[in-house]
């Protein structure tokens, strides 16, 4: 009997440590497992994070480098600077010099012709990023506007008409009228000596119109920058007035504006890209076809 009970004790005990390795085993495995998708979560939460990291950024990369496009102006009648073509297209010196420069700058714009004295106000405003107009560069505009290096020598000159003889000196204008075009250095100059040389001075919102004004003697001579005038009278169209005086005063520089203060990293590629356009020959090419 006592066998007995020592057996159904044994037996008894021996069950008890099997279903408690049992249930030990069955616990460690589960921790195992959920531990493993713990990590497995934890590992693709941050791979999504680092993806979606990467894509942000991209996009801004690609939206600071890649797509921004410069409005720039240039002046919708100044040959041979800017001429527009039968298709509505433009070429001209500055057209021709900002496209080679953007090209090897690799950035891009959009060519916004407008009237010469709304370019400055639309830089001032922010409507435009750039200018390129035969602006010549002058201390008063530069309160206003930053200007990149010299990249034209433009000289003004003294016009009449062909016919006209009474004109051969300054001391000559005593009574004349004179033609300018608004905003420029020509109007300053009339305004500054219409009273030391006793004229009158008119304005006109273009070139084309200045020069028709003393064609049809509406006035008796105008101020245009020399290259203007020599290269319309050139080609024909301008063919009956001519260069009395070539050049007024010295002849300052041409540059690319921008608003002051902003846009310093289109000024920079400006400048950057025009000596490369020198060194390469390519400023060369463009120049000699309108001179």
């Amino acid at each position: 009997m006592k066998k007995l009970l020592v057996l159904l004790l044994c037996v008894s005990v021996s069950a008890s440590m099997l279903a408690g390795c049992s249930s030990s085993q069955e616990t460690s495995v589960a921790s195992e497992a959920a531990a493993s998708d713990t990590e497995a979560s934890e590992a693709s939460g941050e791979e999504e994070a680092a993806e979606v990291s990467e894509e942000t950024a991209e996009a801004a990369e690609t939206e600071t480098s890649g797509d921004t496009v410069y409005t720039i102006a240039c002046d919708q009648a100044f040959a041979p600077f800017s001429i527009q073509a039968e298709d509505g297209s433009y070429y001209g010196i500055d057209v021709e010099l900002l496209d080679a420069i953007a090209e090897i700058e690799g950035f891009s714009y959009e060519l916004q012709p407008m009237d010469f004295s709304g370019i400055i106000p639309a830089l001032v405003s922010g409507t435009i990023d750039g200018a390129i107009a035969g602006m010549n560069i002058t201390e008063e505009r530069k309160e206003s506007v930053d200007f990149s290096d010299g990249y034209y020598e433009s000289p003004s000159s003294l016009v009449v008409r062909l016919d006209d003889e009474s004109i051969t000196s300054f001391e000559d204008l005593e009574g004349k009228v004179a033609a300018c075009k608004e905003g420029t250095t020509g109007q300053i100059w009339c305004e500054d000596n219409a009273d030391v040389y006793g004229f009158t001075v008119t304005t006109y919102p273009d070139s084309v119109s200045m020069m028709m004004a003393v064609s049809n003697e509406q006035a008796d001579f105008l101020i245009e920058d020399y290259p203007v005038i020599t290269y319309q009278i050139a080609i024909g169209e301008q063919d009956n007035l001519r260069v009395a005086i070539d050049a007024i005063e010295e002849a300052p520089q041409n540059g690319f504006a921008v608003k002051k203060g902003e846009n310093a990293e289109l000024l920079a590629m400006f400048n950057d890209g025009l000596a490369k356009i020198r060194e390469n020959g390519t400023y060369d090419e463009i120049i000699s076809q309108y001179e």
